[in-house]
């Protein structure tokens, strides 16, 4: 869980939206976001990524009267250019599909001993 308290802490300051998969008001909250700039955490992915997303992992934009726009849930969004989407999983080793891992960084906050030691050296300390 350190991912997810770093990144709160980061992007506190920015109005982040924390959602999960599958909520009722999921792709609602997540327009406002693209067309805002709001930071958006999605919380607890599975190794199978809902389609309606895969526009925004892929980054499907297209320019229009000089302005970056979105195709998402059919509709045509404003891209806000301080739009961040962050992707969390509990998965200790997730296989997505090419196509989400060609587009995202994956960094991996598994705890190793010698970190842990280091972790709880420094608090002692």
């Amino acid at each position: 869980m350190q991912g997810i308290t770093w990144i709160l802490q980061k992007e506190k300051e920015n109005n982040l939206k924390v959602m999960r998969i599958g909520a009722k008001t999921m792709t609602i909250e997540l327009e406002r976001a693209i067309e805002n700039g709001f930071p958006v955490l999605l919380e607890n992915l599975e190794e199978n990524i809902d389609a309606t997303i895969m526009p925004v992992i892929a980054r499907n934009t297209f320019k229009r009267s000089g302005k970056k726009y979105m195709k998402f849930g059919g509709k045509d969004l404003e891209l806000n250019p301080n739009f961040v989407l962050y992707l969390q999983t509990k998965l200790s080793n997730p296989h997505y599909p090419p196509e989400v891992q060609a587009e995202a960084a994956l960094i991996n906050f598994t705890v190793t001993e010698e970190g842990l030691g280091d972790q709880l050296l420094s608090l002692v300390v």
